[in-house]
């Protein structure tokens, strides 16, 4: 396979000699895109051929890495849940198209992406949502390389910032019930317990059906989470697989549902307009309710704690189960008890995330074993001459 520089007006072109066509026997030629100079055309022919000849030749485009990230970002509405897409929206249009959109994509280097990682990003995002921006990067070039737009994904190579590991905070035993003896007059002081008796998500506790509640046994169990939908909101799968669960209920936590249900029941003989929704958190019409005026009551409650006891820790709601996993790893719990309540995808994902807290467990069990590791126990007696 041969080629050559031609001119054509005032742009260079780059011809590559293909093999005959069979009917007219005549040899093709393919002309590839206008350089301003000769020297740019000849310093690409060579390439442009070896390409050619391994198979691996893209057509060159005029495309903007803008525009292959909007395609890719509609193509995804459709294969993502609805909240899952509004994030990677946010990231596509407030932080890489605004950045890096108006680049052709032929023309995209490590380099551009390195200084979008390192110096655009890093002092407005957390590293965790530039892996996160980087993730979707990688997946939009992926499939731009698949569908032959492009020869290589050059954001590949690219190393990320790194950064601590964003730490959250935790109440103890006292702090927490204190909270929930503030909560408890209020209208989803259910939720709340829910979330630091079981260590349940959010979505899974505003998803949970009465029916899934096992008064007898004293079990809840998680099969749905509540999901923001593009017109008002879904009950769709868990997280993952692993978030199928069954998780056992305190005494108390069982006591609390039993009262909570007959409320329910009362509420929905005594109100014409109740429209039960058979979820244990519902709002005083029977609605499911949105995660928002859920916040609303939380921060409502915090507040009014903080008034009393200044320092009082002011963690957000998702701690409430970071909370109840520090506090069972803490007593002794099993960590693979604790990875089964919370629905981890692998005990691995519970030990690293609650890392700081498993020191503790050691002591503890040495404690039990004894003093050595065959169990015996020192004698505290003086030895004699007998010994």
């Amino acid at each position: 396979m041969r080629g050559h520089i031609a001119k054509k007006g005032k742009k260079y072109y780059i011809v590559i000699d293909l093999d005959k066509d069979e009917v007219t026997n005549k040899r093709k030629q393919k002309w590839l895109s206008g350089y301003d100079r000769k020297k740019d055309a000849e310093k690409a022919l060579p390439g442009v051929l070896t390409n050619f000849q391994k198979g691996t030749f893209v057509e060159p485009t005029k495309k903007t890495f803008g525009e292959i990230m909007e395609t890719w970002l509609r193509d995804k509405k459709t294969s993502v849940k609805h909240g899952t897409w509004k994030s990677y929206e946010w990231l596509v249009n407030t932080h890489i198209v605004p950045n890096l959109g108006k680049i052709q994509i032929t023309k995209l280097k490590p380099q551009h992406f390195h200084d979008l990682y390192h110096r655009t990003l890093l002092p407005k995002l957390s590293v965790g949502s530039i892996k996160k921006a980087h993730v979707l990067i990688l997946d939009a070039l992926n499939r731009a390389v698949t569908w032959g737009i492009i020869s290589q994904n050059v954001a590949s190579s690219v190393a990320l910032p790194q950064g601590k590991k964003k730490k959250f905070e935790v109440w103890n035993e006292h702090q927490l019930k204190i909270f929930l003896d503030a909560a408890s007059e209020d209208q989803y002081f259910l939720a709340f317990e829910l979330a630091a008796s079981t260590g349940m998500r959010q979505s899974e506790i505003l998803a949970l059906p009465r029916a899934e509640v096992d008064l007898q046994r004293k079990t809840a169990s998680v099969r749905q989470a509540y999901t923001i939908s593009e017109i008002g909101h879904d009950l769709d799968d868990t997280k993952n697989d692993s978030s199928i669960r069954s998780i056992a209920l305190f005494a108390n936590t069982t006591r609390f549902l039993e009262n909570h249900f007959r409320k329910q029941e009362h509420e929905q003989a005594r109100n014409k307009l109740y429209n039960d929704s058979g979820l244990v958190i519902q709002t005083s019409v029977g609605t499911p309710l949105g995660p928002r005026n859920l916040m609303r009551h939380y921060y409502r409650i915090l507040d009014r704690i903080v008034k009393e006891h200044p320092d009082f820790p002011r963690i957000r709601f998702h701690d409430l189960r970071h909370t109840h996993a520090t506090l069972l790893l803490k007593a002794g719990i099993h960590p693979k008890i604790v990875q089964e309540r919370l629905g981890h995808s692998s005990i691995n994902v519970t030990l690293d995330t609650y890392s700081h807290v498993l020191p503790n467990l050691q002591e503890a069990v040495l404690k039990n074993i004894g003093d050595s590791i065959t169990g015996e126990s020192i004698s505290t007696k003086e030895p004699t001459l007998l010994d």
